[in-house]
């Protein structure tokens, strides 16, 4: 799983624990979508990956009822069944419907930012 993905990599580890997320947005991501699912696309290569997905990793940890997966970019038949163009992708799920996608980087100047404006239009 993410947590697992992270650990294998010294830089991602590094970078997840440097992270301080912003605790405040992500109660009101709780408050808004107690539960929700994740699907990452990432590659160990992807500069913007080791950038973002350990910061997912540590937000992760308070989204308690969210479910995180994670794909290798390499998983070619998955990346090209979800329409991935670029890396990484963070696609957030309510159920088998899709709400909304982090592509590369937070448009809202965080990952935290961005999932609240995702769960807000929800």
């Amino acid at each position: 799983a993410l947590d697992e993905y992270i650990r294998r990599d010294p830089s991602f580890l590094r970078v997840y624990e440097a992270y301080k997320p912003a605790l405040d947005v992500l109660q009101r991501v709780r408050e808004r979508l107690p539960s929700a699912r994740v699907v990452t696309i990432s590659a160990s290569w992807c500069p913007d990956c080791r950038r973002n997905v350990p910061r997912l990793a540590r937000i992760a940890e308070h989204l308690p009822d969210w479910q995180f997966e994670i794909y290798p970019r390499e998983d070619e038949a998955r990346a090209q069944a979800l329409g991935i163009r670029a890396i990484p992708t963070f696609i957030v799920y309510q159920g088998e419907r899709e709400l909304g996608r982090i592509v590369e980087n937070p448009a809202f100047g965080s990952l935290e930012a961005d999932l609240w404006e995702i769960v807000k239009a929800a």
